[in-house]
C-alpha cells in the first residue's frame, strides 16, 4: 500500500485550485496577445460631440481597425504602435497640432453577465481616459466628467503610459448578448509627444474579501438620517447596521451597487440620539468597534448645550495637524459634539485625491471621523490652488463628501455642494464657497447678484434661529500668512460681501486660509468709509466708530471683558470674525502684524476653534497644545462669550397670594441682592402684600442685569384676555379684548422705550358694567424706531387703577425718512425724527417771512432722535432733510 504525504501548504493550494474557479480573460491587452479581439477607432480631429456613439447601434463606417495597443511616440510601452502623427482619419495630428481626442470602440458578447460576481477593467493610456459601457460612464481619469471633445486632460501622465489603471465594474453594467466598449484619449496639450491606449476585461468568478481603505466618515447628519461614506480596495455591495446599543444592531440596510466608493444614507432615526454602526457588505463585516457611534442632530426645541467643533487648513500631514486633533479629543473626553466643520484647504497644495487620504482621512480615521458628524466647505487648495479650476464641481473635493442640498437638515435648499445650509437646534449654520465661480464662471461670492450670494439672502432672510454662523475659506480681515490689505479677493469680500451678513444678524463668521488664529471685536460697519469711496484698511479701525462693543468679551472678570449682549434679530447688532486656519498649516505675517480690529492674534501656535452654545448663551474657544505626541495637553488660548436678548427689564402685574417666580434671562451665575443674595437662577416672590416692589439679578462679573418692577393688587375688576401690539408700515396698531367689566370707566395706554420710564399715549372709554366680550382698537401713529413698550391700564368711576398688561414691539419704519411734530407743553414743540441709512440730518425752522430762526445738524443715535424747541405763539415751517436727500416739511402752529 502506498502512502501519500501532503504539507499544509500544498493542501491548502489543493483546496484552492479544487474550489476556486480562475477568472475569464474576456479580451486581452494588445500588447499581450496579437490575436486580441479588434478594436475601431477614429482620429483625424472628428468631432463626435452630440452623436451616438457611444451606443451599440452607432455606424462604424470608415473607422479603422486594430488588433493591437494604440498610440504613437518614441518611448515604450508607445513605441510599436500604429497611430500616425498626421491628420489622417486615424491620425493623432501633427506636433503642436495634435487632435485634443481620439476615439475607440469595441462589441463584446457575454452571454450572461451574472454568471461573474464583477468585472475588472485593466487599462494603461496617455492622457485622459473615459470608458463607457453601453453608454454609462464605467472609469475616468485625468479628464473632468463628461468632456467633449476639446476639453484636455488634467494634467500630464508620467511614465507615456506604462501605469496600468484598475477598475472593478458592477455585472449589472453588461446585458446578455452584445455590449459596447466605447472609449475617450484625451491628449493634454497640443504639442504632447505621444499617446497611448490599450485595455483588457475580465470575468470575476469569485468575490474577494475587501480591506477598508478609507472611513468611514459621517455626512449630511440631520435629526433621522445620515449618509456614511467608506472606500474600499475591491468592489463589494455595501451594508449598513445600526442599533441604540453597542453590539446589537437592530437595523439594516443594503445596496446591490458593487463599488469601491460606498455611499449609504439611512433614516428613519430619532433625534438627539446615539446609536452604535456596523459596516461592510452583505458577506463581510469590515469595521464594528465601539467607536463606531454617532449622534442624531437634537430636536428644534432642545433646551441642552450644543458643541461644535471648527477646523481650518488641516490637510498637510504634519505634526501640528496631529498634536492640534489630539488635543481637542484629550480635551473633549467622552463628550459628544453636534458638528463637526471645515474652514477649507482639506488637502495640501493641490487636493488631490491620495492627498486628501494621506493628509485628512488617514489622520483622523481612527477617532473623530468615526463618530463626528462631518460639514465641509472647499478652499482654494481643494481647486487644485488654481484659478482656472473656479468652475469645477467634479474634483477629488467634490467626489469625496456629501454635503445637505435639498435642505434636508433645514436652511434653504441650495442644489449645490458647493454652498448649503443646515440647523442644530437654534443655530442655523450657512457653509459658503468664496473661491470657486458660479453663473458660467462669471460670478463669485462677493458678486451680489450672482447665484451664490442671491441664495445667501434668501437663506438668511428665511431663518428663524436665534443664532447664524456662517464659515467659508477666505477672511475679510487678516494679517497672518496673508494680507486682508492688499489680497483683492479678501479685499472684495469686506468691501462687498460681509455688509449682507451683517444686516442678516450674523454672529460668527468662521475663515481659514491664513495660517493663524485671530479674533476681532463685536465688528459693525468696517468697510468702507462713508459714502463708500474709501476703503478701510487695518490702519484706518477705530474702536469707537467701526465696533458696536469694543470689549475683549473675556468674561472672566478683567478690565474691559465683559461678553458682547445684544438682542436677537435680523438687524445690524455686529459680528464676530475668527480666522482658525491653524489646524494644520501654522506661520506667517503680514506687514502690519497684528490686525487692529482683532482682540487677540496667534500666528505661532496651532489649534482648532470650538464653541458652545446654551440657549442664550455662546462661549468659544481657541484649543491649542501644551507638548507634543502622546504627551499633548489641551491649552485654551483665547476665549470670548455672547449673549442675546439679557438685561431685561420686566413689568408684572399679579393678584395677592399668587405664586410668583422670577428667573435671570441667562445661563451663568447670579446674585440677587435684594432677595437674601439668592445665588440660583430663579427665586420664589412673597406677594401677601400689596404694592410696587423692585428687584434686580447681576451675574458674578457684573455685566449682566435684569430689572423686575413687580405690582401685587387685589383681583382685577377687569378681565383682559388678549392685548397685543403689531407694528405695521408708520404705525403701530393695538388691540385689547375684555371678558368681563365691573365700574370700568376707562382703559390707559402708555408707551415707554425703555420698560421703565412711561408716557401717557391714549385713553379709551371702557363698557363700565359687562359680562360680554368687548374688543377695542387704537394706534400709536409716532412709534420709535426700534423697541416700543405699551402699558395696558384700567381706572374706574372711583378713580382706582390698575395695570392689566404690558407689551413690547420692534418698529421699523418702511421709510427712509419719518418727521412727528407735536405740542409737548406750552410753547414747547417735539420734533421726532426716524432716519434710515444715515447718521446725521438737517434741522431747519423758518417763520412765514422765510427767516431761517434755527439750523442745525443732528445726530442719529439708533435711527432715530427727539428734539425739543422752545417757540413763541406763531406759524413755522419745520424742514428735516436726511443726507440721503429725503426731505420733511412740517407747518406748526403754537399757540
Amino acid at each position: 500500500m502506498k502512502i501519500l504525504y501532503f504539507t499544509i501548504t500544498t493542501f491548502i493550494f489543493l483546496l484552492v485550485t479544487t474550489f476556486v474557479k480562475a477568472d475569464d480573460i474576456i479580451f486581452p491587452m494588445g500588447q499581450n496577445l496579437g490575436g486580441a479581439p479588434a478594436w475601431k477607432y477614429k482620429g483625424g480631429g472628428n468631432n463626435f460631440d452630440g452623436t451616438l456613439w457611444k451606443t451599440l447601434s452607432f455606424s462604424e463606417t470608415s473607422w479603422l481597425t486594430t488588433n493591437s495597443a494604440i498610440g504613437f511616440g518614441n518611448s515604450t510601452p508607445v513605441r510599436s504602435t500604429d497611430i500616425p502623427t498626421d491628420n489622417s482619419a486615424g491620425g493623432g495630428g501633427s506636433n503642436g497640432s495634435r487632435y485634443p481626442t481620439l476615439y475607440f470602440r469595441k462589441t463584446v458578447n457575454i452571454a450572461d453577465p451574472t454568471a461573474y460576481y464583477s468585472f475588472t477593467i485593466n487599462t494603461q493610456f496617455d492622457d485622459g481616459i473615459v470608458i463607457w459601457i453601453n453608454g454609462v460612464e464605467a472609469f475616468r481619469n485625468n479628464i473632468i466628467a463628461n468632456p467633449t471633445y476639446s476639453a484636455w486632460a488634467t494634467a500630464s501622465l508620467s511614465g507615456n503610459g506604462a501605469t496600468i489603471f484598475t477598475a472593478t465594474i458592477a455585472n449589472s453594467m453588461f446585458i446578455p448578448g452584445d455590449n459596447i466598449i466605447a472609449v475617450e484619449v484625451h491628449q493634454n496639450a497640443a504639442n504632447s509627444n505621444d499617446l497611448f491606449f490599450d485595455m483588457e476585461l475580465i470575468g470575476d468568478n469569485s468575490a474577494t474579501s475587501a480591506v477598508l481603505t478609507r472611513g468611514p466618515y459621517l455626512q449630511s447628519g440631520s435629526q433621522n438620517a445620515l449618509t456614511f461614506r467608506w472606500r474600499t480596495d475591491v468592489s463589494t455591495d455595501s451594508r449598513v447596521t445600526w442599533g441604540s446599543a453597542f453590539g446589537s444592531y437592530t437595523d439594516t440596510i443594503d445596496s446591490s451597487t458593487l463599488t469601491t466608493e460606498h455611499i449609504v444614507r439611512i433614516s428613519g432615526l430619532n433625534p438627539d440620539t446615539k446609536y452604535w454602526y456596523t459596516i461592510g457588505s452583505t458577506t463581510q463585516t469590515i469595521q464594528a468597534t465601539n467607536t463606531n457611534y454617532f449622534l442624531t442632530l437634537p430636536p428644534d426645541n432642545t433646551n441642552r448645550k450644543l458643541k461644535f467643533l471648527a477646523i481650518g487648513d488641516c490637510g498637510n500631514a504634519s505634526t501640528n495637524q496631529v498634536d492640534t486633533k489630539n488635543a481637542f479629543v484629550n480635551f473633549i473626553g467622552t463628550n459628544n459634539i453636534d458638528a463637526m466643520i471645515s474652514l477649507g484647504d482639506n488637502a495640501y497644495s493641490s487636493g488631490l485625491d491620495n492627498e486628501l487620504q494621506t493628509e485628512f482621512f488617514d489622520i483622523y480615521k481612527n477617532d473623530i471621523l468615526k463618530y463626528y458628524k462631518l460639514y465641509t466647505s472647499p478652499g482654494n487648495h481643494d481647486y487644485g490652488n488654481n484659478s482656472a479650476n473656479t468652475g469645477v464641481r467634479n474634483n477629488a473635493y467634490y467626489n469625496s463628501f456629501s454635503n445637505p442640498t435639498a435642505g434636508e437638515a433645514g436652511g434653504s435648499p441650495s442644489g449645490t455642494e458647493a454652498y448649503y445650509s443646515f440647523n442644530v437646534g437654534d443655530v442655523h449654520f450657512v457653509s459658503l464657497d468664496s473661491y470657486g465661480m458660479e453663473n458660467s464662471n462669471t460670478t463669485k461670492i462677493y458678486d451680489t447678484l450672482g447665484t451664490q450670494c442671491v441664495w445667501l439672502k434668501n437663506d438668511l432672510g428665511n431663518n428663524t434661529k436665534k443664532w447664524v454662523v456662517v464659515y467659508f475659506h477666505h477672511p475679510p480681515y487678516t494679517k497672518t500668512s496673508h494680507n486682508s490689505d492688499s489680497e483683492q479677493d479678501l479685499i472684495d469680500m469686506r468691501e462687498n460681501f460681509i455688509r449682507i451678513m451683517e444686516r442678516y444678524g450674523v454672529d460668527l463668521v468662521l475663515n481659514g486660509h491664513a495660517h493663524g488664529y485671530e479674533r476681532s471685536y463685536l465688528l459693525k460697519n468696517f468697510y468702507k468709509a462713508p459714502g463708500g469711496s474709501t476703503a478701510l484698511y487695518s490702519a484706518d479701525f477705530v474702536k469707537a466708530l467701526h465696533t458696536a462693543d469694543s470689549s475683549s468679551a473675556k468674561y472672566n472678570g478683567s478690565l474691559l471683558s465683559c461678553a458682547y449682549n445684544y438682542n436677537s434679530g435680523k438687524y445690524q447688532h455686529g459680528s464676530v470674525y475668527v480666522v482658525s486656519g491653524s489646524a494644520g498649516q501654522i506661520g506667517g505675517s503680514a506687514t502690519g502684524y497684528p490686525h487692529k480690529a482683532m482682540v487677540y492674534s496667534n500666528n505661532t501656535n496651532g489649534g482648532c476653534f470650538y464653541f458652545e452654545v446654551n440657549g442664550n448663551r455662546l462661549d468659544a474657544k481657541f484649543i491649542s497644545y501644551s507638548g507634543t505626541g502622546g504627551s499633548v495637553a489641551p491649552l485654551i488660548r483665547d476665549s470670548f462669550t455672547i449673549f442675546k436678548d439679557v438685561n431685561k427689564v420686566q413689568d408684572i402685574v399679579i393678584a395677592t397670594n399668587t405664586l410668583l417666580t422670577l428667573a435671570a434671562s441667562w445661563p451663568g451665575t447670579y446674585s440677587w441682592p435684594n432677595n437674601a443674595g439668592a445665588t440660583t437662577q430663579t427665586v420664589s416672590i412673597n406677594t401677601a402684600t400689596n404694592g410696587t416692589f423692585n428687584y434686580i439679578v447681576r451675574d458674578a462679573n457684573n455685566c449682566l442685569k435684569d430689572s423686575f418692577h413687580v405690582i401685587i393688587t387685589a383681583p382685577v375688576a377687569v378681565s383682559v384676555i388678549d392685548f397685543t401690539a403689531q407694528a405695521r408700515s408708520t404705525i403701530v396698531a393695538l388691540q385689547w379684548t375684555s371678558s368681563k367689566e365691573t365700574n370700568n370707566r376707562y382703559f390707559n395706554i402708555e408707551r415707554s422705550v425703555d420698560g421703565i420710564h412711561w408716557s401717557a399715549l391714549t385713553q379709551v372709554v371702557g363698557a363700565g358694567n359687562s359680562s360680554l366680550a368687548h374688543t377695542y382698537h387704537t394706534a400709536d401713529s409716532n412709534p420709535y424706531e426700534g423697541f416700543n413698550f405699551y402699558r395696558l391700564s384700567q381706572t374706574d368711576f372711583n378713580g382706582n387703577s390698575q395695570v392689566l398688561d404690558i407689551k413690547k414691539v420692534i418698529y421699523s419704519s418702511s421709510s427712509d425718512l419719518i418727521v412727528n411734530v407735536k405740542n409737548d407743553g406750552k410753547n414747547k414743540m417735539m420734533v421726532s425724527i426716524r432716519a434710515k441709512g444715515t447718521s446725521i440730518v438737517s434741522l431747519k425752522v423758518t417763520d412765514m417771512a422765510g427767516r431761517d430762526l434755527l439750523k442745525e445738524s443732528v445726530n442719529i443715535v439708533g435711527g432715530y432722535v427727539e428734539k425739543i424747541l422752545n417757540l413763541q405763539n406763531g406759524s413755522y415751517i419745520i424742514t428735516v432733510i436726511s443726507k440721503t436727500g429725503a426731505q420733511v416739511t412740517n407747518k406748526i402752529l403754537v399757540e
